[in-house]
């Protein structure tokens, strides 16, 4: 799966897989140090886009974290930043950036 746009179509069975792998990724983390590098990291060498309409200084954080705990850097754009809904849907913004 490329971008994660969109929860309805992703497949039941999909979504399932989805959850259980992060599941496990959690229980893997029990009792490390928080900030620890995970030792699966599935966004080594990967940027991630960060994109929030509204300010959320827990949620950007929360995200910004387990990207780099997954080995990826991440780009945070803002509201402010962005066109969503003037002219640039969802979708095409998503195909910019990847």
């Amino acid at each position: 799966m490329n971008h994660f746009l969109d929860i309805n179509k992703v497949a039941p069975t999909e979504l399932r897989k989805i959850i259980d792998h992060a599941r496990e990724m959690k229980d893997a983390r029990q009792g490390q140090p928080k900030g620890t590098m995970d030792a699966e990291q599935p966004f080594a060498g990967h940027m991630v886009a960060l994109i929030f309409e509204k300010p959320s200084t827990r949620t950007r954080v929360s995200f910004d974290v387990g990207v780099r705990q997954l080995g990826g850097q991440t780009m945070v754009l803002s509201g402010a930043d962005m066109q969503l809904g003037h002219g640039e849907t969802i979708a095409d913004t998503a195909r910019v950036l990847s």
